[in-house]
């Protein structure tokens, strides 16, 4: 859908655009191996040139993107993607304290600045967030050996002077990489619910991860201390209306971060202001207070959000059945709304008996605002 909110660049090319809307095609089918289990969660890097996706099995694999050569039937050139590394990220786990079973399910996964010719990413289980390093190493050949090296070989090499020792050389082949993964850092831990949300922040230096009760701000070089921005965790879960359900923060400024609930508020927040953000700086609400209909507040629950590319004064939302923007200049209501799957709501009650309505859906902005 297309939104005319914060437009601070020229519209995509016309390759990509009929008539002012986005032109959508089928780039291929990824082939995955059977008996995997299913896709969780997908996660492009910033400049758009691998796509990382994660399963029920705890493996993700990460797909380079390229251009073919110029079609002779369309005279364009498409995106084509190459397999670029698969590994294991997580485990099945099992918490002796609650006595519960941790899936390796996939469930976030967030690709953090490159530097140099290493790839930098996270991901995350119900629990535990790792941060990987993929690494592109040239292939190695050596030649001016003193020793012959080929298999079979019986030919003996006589050194009788310093002259007939060779010194060996090096060849790179950076046009053939090897892929090396690491495990660079592990935080666990530190939420006692399901993760729902996580987020890098603008320093690239820090991070929040969100579960219903609690923000945590972690330090990507440590791991054994973590810092709770909110706090929600009571005696009584009765008390607690509103439940947090993602998490976002803002694109160029490290202070700020917001986050959504259940109940379809959304939450701005300034660590500059109060280091605990348990009174937030804004909030943005779509249901009154005293709303008690449970399809109502369902259908309103937050599901993702997102600041704006280009402005942080805007936020983008998703819901079960709408998108909505809102502008922290204008808090009192939305300031445009999209319905989405709108013949899905005189069915709420069979979606609600079968678990359906219970669903997430994402949220992705292009790099100019203008679609969402």
């Amino acid at each position: 859908m297309q939104s005319p909110i914060g437009q601070c660049a020229s519209p995509p090319s016309d390759t990509f655009v009929r008539s002012g809307r986005l032109k959508w095609y089928c780039n291929e089918i990824l082939r995955r191996i059977e008996g995997s289990g299913p896709i969780s969660v997908i996660e492009f890097n910033k400049e758009g040139t691998h796509l990382a996706y994660g399963n029920s099995d705890g493996i993700v694999s990460i797909i380079e993107i390229g251009q073919a050569d110029l079609s002779e039937i369309t005279h364009h050139r498409h995106s084509c993607s190459k397999p670029y590394q698969v590994f294991l990220s997580h485990e099945p786990e099992f918490d002796c304290l609650k006595s519960q079973a941790i899936e390796e399910k996939i469930s976030f996964i967030r690709w953090l600045p490159r530097s140099g010719l290493s790839h930098f990413l996270l991901s995350s289980n119900e629990r535990t967030i790792k941060l990987w390093q993929l690494t592109e190493l040239p292939t190695q050949s050596f030649t001016n050996l003193n020793f012959p090296v080929e298999c079979g070989c019986r030919r003996k090499v006589v050194i009788r002077s310093l002259s007939d020792i060779k010194v060996p050389i090096c060849l790179k082949n950076y046009e053939n990489t090897n892929i090396r993964v690491q495990n660079k850092k592990v935080f666990a831990r530190a939420h006692g619910f399901s993760i729902v949300g996580l987020s890098l922040s603008a320093d690239r230096e820090t991070f929040f991860s969100a579960d219903p009760l609690r923000i945590n701000m972690w330090n990507l070089e440590v791991t054994n201390e973590v810092f709770s921005v909110i706090d929600h965790m009571l005696d009584r879960l009765d008390d607690r209306s509103h439940l947090i359900t993602g998490i976002n923060c803002s694109n160029s400024s490290p202070s700020l971060f917001a986050y959504g609930t259940n109940r379809g508020s959304i939450f701005l927040c300034d660590t500059r202001s109060r280091s605990i953000c348990d009174y937030p700086s804004l909030a943005f609400h779509s249901l009154a207070a005293d709303e008690s209909d449970v399809l109502t507040i369902l259908t309103n629950s937050i599901s993702d959000l997102k600041f704006g590319q280009c402005s942080d004064y805007v936020i983008f939302s998703r819901d079960y059945m709408s998108v909505k923007t809102w502008d922290s200049r204008m808090p009192t209501h939305s300031v445009e709304v999209h319905p989405v799957q709108l013949h899905l709501r005189k069915h709420l009650t069979v979606l609600y008996e079968t678990e359906l309505l219970f669903d997430d859906f994402k949220l992705s902005i292009s790099s100019n605002d203008r679609y969402v």
